[in-house]
């Protein structure tokens, strides 16, 4: 049983990559949105199974799509880092955080999510973003993602 958890939250933490750093590449100097779609490598999941309920965490690489409101298209890799929250003490069952690069530059997208079907590992997150170099560098932005059987997307927003 424990094996079986542990490889069901990993697919459950999964998406969160998609999504979250897929949301990055989206230059320029004024508030832009846009929508992505990202993948993901299978993740690597550490944690253990209690009566009381799992712990979990993962780790995992992959890749996103953005495409602008402009319509330009830009993309990016990220690495990806993602943990379980005790039931009840949170209003987020996964936290996240993902690190970026594209040519655009680097960036941070942090999140935390909602586990809708486990079974089919559908997700839903909401976050924020935060630029470290390049086009990217002192802005902020949001971002929502929606994650279901292993494909990822959502909308977001930088800001100035």
């Amino acid at each position: 049983m424990e094996g079986t958890m542990r490889i069901k939250f990993g697919q459950i933490l999964r998406p969160l990559a998609y999504g979250v750093a897929a949301a990055t590449l989206c230059g320029g100097a004024l508030a832009q949105t846009f929508t992505f779609q990202s993948t993901s490598e299978e993740p690597t999941t550490v944690g253990a199974t209690t009566p009381e309920g799992s712990v979990a965490g993962a780790y995992w690489t992959g890749a996103s799509t953005v495409t602008m409101a402009d319509g330009s298209v830009n993309e990016s890799t990220f690495t990806c880092v993602s943990t379980s929250q005790p039931p009840r003490d949170s209003i987020f069952m996964v936290h996240g955080v993902c690190d970026g690069t594209g040519a655009d530059g680097d960036y941070t997208v942090y999140s935390g999510c909602n586990i809708m079907d486990p079974e089919a590992g559908e997700m839903s997150c909401v976050g924020g973003l935060i630029g470290k170099s390049g086009n990217y560098a002192g802005r902020r932005g949001v971002l929502t993602i929606h994650s279901k059987g292993g494909a990822s997307a959502g909308t977001g927003q930088w800001f100035e």
